[in-house]
């Protein structure tokens, strides 16, 4: 197994911090010890064994690192100088931790939190305060209430650094709340006397989070599981396969987005050419689908007032093509949401400007329509087919009055177009489980 040891020296702390990369490459996971103890402890009581194999297989990249809690959280001194300290700490970790671990895996990848005890706090406060940087936490045991540590005493510091006390003052329309739900928050704790901080605050975990409608994971294990390494171990093990599942679902989710864009634009190009070298073709397959969604309209072309009125025959016609123009424009409307539930927002708009300007290609080819047809006979023979005209009775009316361009707007109207294939919501589950 490879193993490195890094001194960090922080500029924010004003002094040299160890951190020890265990592993060459894989997900980024940063690792919090137990209050007051050094990274090595991990290799100690035996959590670098556990997940040796995730290690060696280059699954994952731990990153253990010195804390100062024995100067905070554990501080004896001025409470205002304790959260203070814990405050620059934190500063360490998303300044200059973060972007050493960035430096050494390469990967790009958000890192994942990952802490004991104190070190779960630790966790839980870097990864709610920046989702942006981290991928999420998993945590366990840990107290989010600084009460455990401070009394009763708070400042704006010590607030920044309590989960228990922002969450509980997020709105629920906070941004964040949004960037939640697209990581992986996992949080759990036994059920034995030695558990009861972790038990409590994470209890008011839950319930805040499910105030802000955010899809969190809090386990609780049995009475007998108590705050010690041997059940820490187990539930590591246990968890961990499941988050690494989630994070690379999720992750997967948000890549291909830029490579549909560059597909959507190829496709829209090649559209273009298409109807530049077919443009009969496209008229034809646009005056039928023109046709059809303007069912409608077609009633509103009435052939009484076009028996009555000759010249109404234009007015018809215009009539039909405008009324082609919404027709498009619904189908586009009606496309943009399916498309956008798949992910692919691109992929309808060259659908709806190709449905958009055969409309308005339509409307011209109508236009010039009643130069061509000179003889009623055609006008007859085009209506034929159009039940709709047959079925309104006056189209004999149409025919004895001359102007058989009327009808012959209606025309198009019979033609039907292939059916919209009906978008479906793509299902998101989620693991989770409750020992």
């Amino acid at each position: 197994m490879d193993k490195k040891n890094i001194v960090c020296t922080s500029s924010i702390l004003g002094e040299d911090m160890h951190v020890i990369a265990y592993g060459k490459k894989g997900l980024p996971v940063v690792v919090f010890p137990t209050q007051g103890q050094a990274p090595e402890s991990l290799e100690e009581v035996g959590v670098i064994d556990e997940l040796a194999d995730y290690l060696d297989s280059g699954t994952i990249q731990l990153f253990c690192t010195e804390t100062v809690d024995n100067e905070s959280w554990g501080g004896a001194g001025d409470p205002a100088e304790r959260a203070q300290r814990q405050e620059t700490y934190y500063h360490y970790v998303v300044d200059e931790l973060v972007p050493l671990v960035a430096k050494m895996n390469k990967s790009g990848a958000r890192p994942l939190a990952l802490g004991f005890d104190a070190g779960a706090t630790q966790a839980s406060v870097v990864a709610l305060r920046r989702p942006d940087l981290f991928q999420g936490c998993v945590c366990l045991s840990g107290c989010y209430d600084a009460r455990r540590y401070f009394g009763d005493w708070m400042d704006a510091t010590l607030y920044d650094n309590t989960p228990c006390a922002f969450l509980s003052q997020m709105p629920v329309d906070h941004p964040y709340v949004a960037v939640y739900n697209q990581r992986q928050l996992l949080f759990c704790t036994g059920q034995e006397a030695s558990e009861a901080d972790a038990l409590r605050s994470t209890h008011e975990m839950g319930e805040q989070f499910a105030r802000l409608g955010v899809d969190v994971w809090c386990d609780y294990w049995g009475a007998d599981v108590t705050h010690t390494w041997f059940w820490w171990k187990k539930q590591l093990r246990y968890f961990l396969p499941i988050v690494l599942d989630d994070v690379e679902k999720t992750t997967a989710a948000e890549k291909p987005a830029p490579a549909k864009k560059r597909a959507a634009t190829t496709r829209k190009k090649a559209a273009t050419t298409t109807a530049a070298k077919k443009p009969a073709a496209k008229k034809a397959a646009t005056t039928k689908a023109a046709a059809e969604k303007s069912a409608e309209p077609v009633k509103a072309a009435e052939p009484k007032a076009a028996a009555k009125k000759p010249a109404a025959t234009k007015t018809a016609a215009t009539k039909a093509a405008a009324a082609a123009k919404p027709a498009a424009t619904k189908a586009a409307a009606e496309k943009k949401p399916a498309v956008s539930k798949a992910a692919k927002p691109a992929a309808a708009k060259p659908a709806a400007k190709k449905t958009e300007t055969a409309a308005k290609a339509a409307a011209p080819a109508k236009a010039a329509a009643p130069a061509k047809a000179a003889a009623p006979a055609k006008a007859e023979k085009a209506a034929t087919p159009a039940k709709a005209v047959k079925a309104a009775a006056p189209a004999k009316a149409t025919k004895a009055a001359t102007p058989a361009k009327a009808t012959k707007a209606a025309a198009p109207a019979k033609t039907t177009a292939a059916k919209k294939p009906a978008a479906t919501k793509p299902a998101s589950t989620k693991a989770k489980s409750t020992k």
